[in-house]
């Protein structure tokens, strides 16, 4: 009986790690860096429970995220140095938040953006895939980035605490199956 439960326990791990499952966050609220040789999951997990609303954000936000992804987009005419507009897009696009005063969080993020361009070649665009509120203070934002090889999804949240929305989290991966039903 003994071994019967010990065969069905090596069983179900086997099942398990078998698996395609994102690696859990850490205690910064991000996910660890993919094994060697594997593709980055994701640096924030994304489930979708509702119909997606594709509406732009107010005007303040889309604003800033278009200007985030212009700039991970780069200048094709300069010389190709990646870290330099990535660093660039993310100070920008952070500044004044509290991830922005993160500096280990903020080049983590240009780590694994550069990593998932590596993989997935260039930015090409991005658009808004939904939109969706929690309560009247909380936006949920995730957008769509194109690459020659796949899209990546990116979900940013705001948070109103005043007049201004601001924000308070935000992150990518390549889980594509996260849209699916």
């Amino acid at each position: 009986m003994k071994r019967l439960f010990l065969l069905a326990f090596l069983a179900l791990d086997l099942v398990l790690r078998a698996q395609s499952v994102a690696p859990a966050a850490d205690d910064t609220g991000t996910t660890p860096a993919p094994a060697s040789g594997t593709t980055p999951r994701g640096i924030m997990p994304l489930t979708l429970n509702h119909k997606p609303n594709p509406s732009e954000p107010p005007a303040e936000i889309a604003q800033a995220i278009n200007s985030f992804f212009k700039t991970l987009q780069g200048d094709p005419s300069a010389p190709p140095n990646a870290q330099d507009f990535y660093e660039k897009a993310y100070d920008t696009f952070l500044s004044g938040t509290m991830l922005g005063e993160q500096k280990e969080k903020t080049s983590y993020f240009v780590s694994k953006t550069q990593e998932a361009f590596g993989i997935y070649g260039p930015l090409k665009d991005a658009e808004i895939f939904d939109n969706y509120s929690v309560g009247s203070n909380v936006l949920v934002l995730t957008y769509l980035s194109r690459h020659p090889l796949q899209p990546l999804l990116w979900r940013f949240i705001y948070y109103r605490p005043d007049k201004t929305w601001k924000l308070i989290n935000l992150g990518f991966g390549d889980n594509i199956y996260d849209l699916l039903d």
